[in-house]
C-alpha cells in the first residue's frame, strides 16, 4: 500500500488503576488511497478519542498507526515533529469551516503550504487549482463573510487538500447542512478522494449521509466493527 492509513490494536486509557477510563480498547482500521469510509457510533463510544489519536493531537497508550509506508506510532511516536506531520500529511475538515476572517479565499487555502515553505506563487496556484475543481474559484478573492455556508465548506475542503496529504479526517462535516447540501459535500469528498488518491475518514451522526458509504466502521465501547455500507457513494 503506497498511501492510506492503517491502525492496529490501538489503545487509549485515561488514568490508572480502578479509576482508569478505557476509551479505546484495541481498534483496528484500514482506509485505502482513494477511499472514503464512515465512522459512526453513539456519544461516548470513542469516536473523538480515535480521531484525536489519528490526527496526532493526543498520544495513544499502545498500538500501531501507519500512513502509507511510514509508521508514525508504534507504542510511542516515531515522528519527531508532530506539528509537521499534522501540517503536511493529515488534512482536517471540521463541522465549522474555521476560515481566517481577514484573509481572502485564496489565501485561506494557500496559507498551509506557504507555512511549510512552498513559494507564494506555487501555493496560490495549488489553491486556484483546488478552488476550480470544487467549483468555487469565482469566489477566490472574496472574504469568508461574503460566502454562503456551502461555499465556506468547499473552501475548507480545498484547504484540507492543498498540501496533498495522504489522509483527511473529517469531523461531522455535514452536520450544519440540509440534506441536499450534505449529500453534495459527500459527493465532493468522494470525487476528491478519487482524484487525489486520498484516504478520507468521515466521523458522522448524520443519518442523511450514512447510506452513501461503501464501508463503515461502527465504534462501540472503544472497539471498531466493520460493516458493509448500504449503497454506492453519492453521485
Amino acid at each position: 500500500m503506497a498511501d492510506g492509513i492503517r491502525i492496529e490494536n490501538l489503545v487509549k486509557t485515561y488514568g490508572e488503576g480502578e479509576t482508569a477510563v478505557h476509551a479505546l480498547q484495541g481498534v483496528d482500521m484500514h482506509v485505502a488511497p482513494g477511499e472514503v469510509v464512515g465512522l459512526i457510533g453513539p456519544s461516548g463510544s470513542g469516536k473523538s478519542t480515535l480521531l484525536k489519536c489519528l490526527g496526532a493531537v493526543i498520544e495513544p497508550t499502545s498500538g500501531r498507526m501507519t500512513i502509507g509506508e511510514q509508521t508514525i506510532y508504534d507504542n510511542g511516536w516515531k515522528i519527531p515533529d508532530l506539528r509537521a506531520l499534522r501540517r503536511d500529511r493529515i488534512g482536517f475538515i471540521f463541522q465549522s469551516p474555521y476560515l481566517i476572517p481577514f484573509l481572502d479565499v485564496t489565501d485561506n487555502v494557500a496559507l498551509l503550504p506557504m507555512l511549510a515553505g512552498v513559494t507564494n506563487i506555487k501555493a496560490r496556484a495549488r489553491a486556484v487549482e483546488l478552488l476550480t475543481a470544487l467549483d468555487v474559484v469565482h469566489r477566490a478573492k472574496a472574504m469568508p463573510s461574503q460566502l454562503s455556508g456551502g461555499e465556506q465548506q468547499r473552501v475548507a475542503i480545498a484547504r484540507a487538500l492543498v498540501s496533498r496529504p495522504p489522509v483527511i479526517l473529517a469531523d461531522e462535516p455535514t452536520a450544519p447542512l440540509d440534506g441536499e447540501r450534505a449529500l453534495a459535500v459527500v459527493k465532493i469528498l468522494n470525487d476528491m478522494a478519487a482524484r487525489y488518491q486520498t484516504a478520507i475518514i468521515i466521523v458522522t451522526h448524520d443519518e442523511k449521509i450514512i447510506p452513501t458509504f461503501k464501508r463503515l466502521y461502527h465504534i462501540r465501547d472503544g472497539r471498531t466493527h466493520e460493516e458493509d455500507g448500504r449503497a454506492e457513494p453519492a453521485s
